[in-house]
C-alpha cells in the first residue's frame, strides 16, 4: 500500500532521489510499499506531522459489545487493529528510525490520525468520534453510546480482564469480530498499544469477516 506523501514543488528533485513518485492518475506524490525501507528520507513529506504509526497492507476494524456504564445501553463498538506495521522509534544513538512491526496489535488512545482514516470512521462508524479529555488538553478518538453519547473510554474496553477487547479464552476472543479494510493510501496516526497474551488471543480466535 502506497503511502501519500505532501511535497512542494521545490522539493521534487529531492523526492524522486529518495525513493517517491509521482502519481499522474492520482496526481499525488506517494512511496510505494516497496520503497519503505527509505521512510526516514521521505519523512519531511508524510503528513500529519505528528503521526508516528504507518499501517500497512490491512486495517482492521474490531467489533465487540459493551454496556454503557451511564445509561445503560447495549452498545456495539470498534478498535482499530493491524498485523503489520512500522512505527517511528528513537535508537541507541537517540536517532530517529522506523521500524517495521509484524504482529497483531490493538491500537489504543489514538489522538492524531490521516484524513483518509478519518473519513473512514465518519463514513462508517460515527459513535467513534475524538473528544478532548478532561485531564489534559489533549483530544483523543473514543467510542459514544449511541443512546446517551457519552464517551466510553478504550480503559474501560481493554484494561480490565473479561472486558470487550481483553478477552482472557478463545471463546471471550471468538466474540469479537475482525473486518478487513482496504484505503487507497496507507492510514497514518499516532497511538499507544500494547502486545500483552489478550491481543494475541484476538488475533487467533476473533470471528475474521
Amino acid at each position: 500500500m502506497s503511502l501519500l506523501l505532501n511535497v512542494p514543488e521545490a522539493d521534487k528533485v529531492q523526492a524522486l532521489a529518495a525513493g517517491a513518485v509521482y502519481n499522474t492518475d492520482a496526481n499525488v506524490w506517494i512511496l510505494p510499499d516497496t520503497a519503505y525501507g527509505r521512510l526516514k528520507e521521505v519523512e519531511n513529506w508524510i503528513l500529519p506531522e505528528n503521526a508516528y504509526l504507518i499501517l500497512t497492507e490491512t486495517l482492521l476494524i474490531a467489533r465487540g459489545k459493551t454496556v454503557c456504564p451511564h445509561c445503560g445501553h447495549t452498545n456495539q463498538v470498534i478498535a482499530i487493529g493491524a498485523e503489520q506495521f512500522f512505527e517511528k522509534d528513537i535508537n541507541e544513538r537517540d536517532e530517529h528510525v522506523w521500524l517495521e512491526q509484524d504482529f497483531f496489535i490493538l491500537f489504543h488512545q489514538i489522538t492524531t490520525m490521516s484524513d483518509n482514516l478519518r473519513h473512514l470512521l465518519e463514513e462508517g462508524y460515527p459513535q467513534f468520534r475524538p473528544v478532548k479529555s478532561d485531564m489534559a488538553s489533549q483530544v483523543y478518538w473514543f467510542n459514544h453510546c449511541e443512546q446517551c453519547q457519552h464517551p466510553i473510554t478504550d480503559q474501560r474496553l481493554m484494561d480490565e480482564p473479561c472486558s470487550t477487547f481483553h478477552p482472557t479464552d478463545a471463546e471471550e476472543a471468538g466474540l469479537i469480530t475482525l473486518k478487513q479494510v482496504r484505503l487507497k493510501f496507507a492510514p497514518l496516526m499516532d497511538a499507544g498499544y500494547e502486545p500483552h497474551p489478550h491481543q494475541k488471543l484476538i488475533g487467533e480466535y476473533a470471528t475474521r469477516i
